[in-house]
């Protein structure tokens, strides 16, 4: 057996060893931690069984790259700019986070510089800045978080400072050549993808995966991702930039091309990716470090103490800000999450190693302050962080998009998992995936109501719904609901909302902002439940409309006693949204 082979082998035994220990041991770190230490030991620093090659080179750039892809699939870009994503509150609030971080990262940077255990402020400034996008999504996805307000602006905060940290390191690499005026204009060639996607994203989905899913055996959602991945690794070599760059920015572009198709497809790349590229380029990591000088030297201990006191001040510091948003034990799960170090952390030392920016000792602390950081800061967010929400109805929409994206936007924001189609023919071809998954199967907005009903029919055949709401007029409300359909009736709606104006004026559902005024959430709090309505002594401008248990849906009345693990919805004033989030969430 030659030794490429035999390392290749070692690599794949190191990576299924990790997850059976943690398993094991219910030890809560990130497995990318214990597999750069597998790496340490079957690498150089100790067996030497691994042996750094060039196919096992390439895996680990591959690895790294899907790293960054996942990332970027993760981020929805149009949202980000335009500050409208629908799972992140109080957005106006992240930007003033992104310039503290970054501000306090430089600051200590600066006096790491000024007390001389540094030469070079830039790059081990924006290292300190960067965070773990290893660590945090697979975290967020295995306590079911990534969907929530909590998930979304740990996933935000963690993009946008990796994003400056891979930009700084970029701009560092190609500054330190030749031609470096040119290296960054190349750099900004890589963005031209982003723009033709954006503006050409229906024509691709419909050239990539046409009107439905591909079958098993063609698997083109697929082979197209690692074409495009391919494609942007080859383009960053070209370039002579950084590939994990070019990795993000593929990431982005297919998450605008595949738009609803997304999660699918994702599930067979979270697959793919973490079950065995991934670990590639951490084992590679941990087998390829000489860690002898690092044992023998005083001066990288120092420097791994002083990073890590350093990543520690800047999760503090921002969690200054973050604990006006969310509750105390909330806050000290986000920051301590977001202190931990390690892909991009790793990905940047490299690099800016290999470029003669940064010294092996540095390099070397980089690591070690990753590592340990892994180790430390993931336990303590799964101690303090929230449960994994109770699972909330799947919800298919099928109309014009004017009527369908509000309402999917807004449902989205209460964590409903929403699924979106124009017209019955295309929700009939994606039928067959969601079935006895949609619990609730709403068809709106159109003047052809008698399409509606058979288009109904026909979905609650494949689906199998708890509810199918029908948009129909007046006279039509007797028919729908001959065939076991919820009829929605809109001078009806429109009657009772006004009732509901009436009863609440100062609620603001005149305003233009109706949906923020529109609040839903569990009743957690043991003060309020096997409470009268009536006994609440809510304020005058707010309102129960609506309360949902198990399956059952209550028409709200003075009378009516809330119970644990009720779904209220409430109408309020924005102002006054976190107040009455306290009173029913919060013992």
């Amino acid at each position: 057996m030659s030794n490429v082979i035999l390392s290749i082998l070692m690599v794949s035994i190191v990576a299924l060893m990790a997850p059976w220990i943690l398993l094991r041991t219910k030890t809560k770190i990130p497995v990318a931690a214990v597999e750069i230490l597998l790496g340490i030991l079957f690498g150089k620093s100790a067996l030497g069984w691994i042996q750094v090659s060039a196919p096992i080179s390439f895996l680990s750039l591959f690895g790294l790259s899907y790293i960054m892809f996942l990332y970027g699939l993760e981020t929805n870009l149009e949202a980000l700019i335009n500050q409208d994503n629908p799972g992140l509150q109080n957005s106006r609030w992240l930007w003033p986070v992104i310039g503290l971080w970054l501000s306090v990262g430089f600051l200590e940077g600066y006096m790491l510089l000024t007390l001389h255990v540094i030469d070079k402020m830039i790059p081990i400034s924006l290292l300190l800045a960067s965070s773990a996008p290893t660590v945090l999504l697979p975290t967020l996805k295995e306590r079911g978080l990534v969907d929530t307000n909590f998930g979304q602006w740990i996933l935000t905060i963690g993009l946008l400072v990796d994003f400056t940290t891979l930009m700084g390191v970029t701009a560092l690499a190609a500054l330190d050549h030749r031609g470096a005026v040119l290296r960054i204009f190349l750099v900004v060639l890589m963005f031209v993808p982003l723009v033709i996607a954006k503006t050409t994203s229906r024509f691709l989905h419909r050239a990539w995966l046409g009107n439905g899913q591909d079958s098993v055996t063609s698997q083109i959602g697929v082979r197209g991702v690692m074409m495009i991945i391919t494609l942007f690794i080859a383009l960053a070599e070209t370039l002579g930039t950084i590939t994990v760059l070019g990795a993000f920015l593929a990431g982005v572009v297919v998450s605008m091309v595949v738009g609803k198709d997304r999660e699918i497809l994702q599930d067979k790349l979270d697959t793919l990716g973490f079950g065995y590229f991934i670990p590639f380029f951490f084992v590679t990591v941990g087998s390829d470090l000489n860690l002898r000088p690092a044992i023998q030297s005083d001066h990288i201990w120092i420097l791994t103490v002083s990073f890590l006191i350093a990543i520690a001040l800047i999760s503090a510091s921002v969690s200054v800000i973050l604990r006006r948003l969310f509750p105390q034990r909330e806050t000290i799960a986000m920051s301590t999450l977001l202190a931990t170090r390690l892909s991009v952390t790793v990905a940047g030392s490299l690099i800016l190693f290999q470029a003669h920016i940064i010294s092996q000792s540095v390099y070397l602390a980089m690591i070690l302050t990753s590592v340990i950081s892994a180790f430390l800061f993931p336990p303590v967010f799964h101690r303090f962080s929230p449960l994994k929400p109770s699972a909330k109805q799947q919800i298919m929409l099928v109309g014009p998009s004017h009527w369908v994206k509000p309402i999917a936007n807004h449902l989205a924001s209460q964590d409903y998992l929403v699924l979106s189609y124009e017209n019955g023919t295309q929700a009939l071809a994606n039928a067959a995936i969601h079935a006895q998954v949609v619990r609730v199967l709403a068809l709106l907005g159109s003047a052809q109501w008698n399409e509606h009903i058979e288009w109904a029919q026909q979905l609650r055949n494949v689906l199998n719904p708890d509810y199918v709401i029908v948009d129909v007029p007046t006279e039509a409300r007797d028919l729908a609901e001959s065939h076991g359909l919820i009829p929605f009736v809109a001078p009806i709606a429109s009657m009772q909302l006004l009732e509901m104006l009436i009863r609440s004026p100062a609620s603001g559902l005149s305003a233009q902002d109706i949906w923020s005024s529109i609040l839903e959430l569990e009743v957690m709090n043991t003060k309020v439940a096997n409470v009268l309505l009536k006994d609440l002594q809510l304020p005058e401008d707010t309102l129960i409309i609506g309360i949902s248990r198990r399956r059952e849906h209550l028409i709200p009345r003075g009378s009516t006693t809330l119970r644990l693990g009720d779904v209220i919805t409430i109408v309020c004033p924005i102002p006054r949204r976190r107040e009455i989030r306290q009173l029913f969430e919060h013992s």
